[in-house]
């Protein structure tokens, strides 16, 4: 696939377009309080990372995998982030369609794969989902339950992040999420900093405890 003048215009206007996801917010944790939370591109980011690890261990396509959870939210470059309790107000227009129009610029290739990969994303809540998606899927909802652990051992809103993690476990279907998930419950965010630190006899290593756990 070659690129021509045009087509690498709009490839940097899509570039150009899908750098605001680093400074849109994640509309669920400003409903709970935390004003400086997470943008919509650090959460893609971790999104295909443990979409990735996921799908290496339930033997599917990990890169594959990965590639949806990175692509999975670039239409909320056109609708933003809406919340949970938006959705039953507003008609939102499907993913693929938002896609389309993104993409509809760039080099045809180029489009079609983006188009494809947010498209087998949302198909995971289908009958006859690939592992891909499903893995995916799980990762986006796994990478939700982190953060709020995360948010929860810095004291944010503890009353609402409690209701963030639970609402995420039953919504996690491979065998590796859910075993993930049980794992998330139960170590603390700051384990790895914690047996960094306390290897290297950093001071900082005693002042927390290394072992802790979430209750449901």
């Amino acid at each position: 696939m070659s690129t021509d003048a045009n087509g690498a215009e709009e490839t940097v206007t899509f570039a150009d377009e899908l750098g605001y996801l680093k400074s849109l917010p994640r509309a669920g944790w400003l409903r709970a309080g935390i004003t400086d939370g997470e943008p919509v591109a650090a959460h893609s980011w971790r999104v295909a990372v443990l979409a990735f690890a996921l799908a290496v261990i339930e033997g599917a396509d990990a890169e594959r995998a990965a590639v949806l959870g990175l692509f999975h939210d670039i239409p909320e470059t056109r609708y933003g982030d809406v919340q949970a309790s938006g959705k039953a107000y507003v008609t939102q227009v499907p993913a693929v369609d938002v896609v389309a129009d993104q993409t509809a610029g760039l080099p045809e290739e180029l489009a079609e794969c983006i188009s494809a990969a947010v498209s087998e994303h949302e198909s995971a809540k289908q009958p006859g989902a690939s592992t891909e998606a499903l893995c995916s899927r799980d990762a986006d909802k796994l990478d939700l339950l982190l953060t709020a652990r995360e948010y929860q051992e810095a004291g944010r809103s503890a009353a609402s992040m409690d209701r963030f993690i639970r609402s995420m476990i039953p919504l996690i279907t491979t065998a590796t999420g859910k075993a993930l998930a049980e794992a998330a419950l139960a170590v603390p965010p700051t384990a790895w900093w914690d047996e960094f630190a306390r290897k290297f006899g950093t001071p900082a290593a005693a002042e927390r405890p290394i072992h802790g756990s979430f209750r449901t």
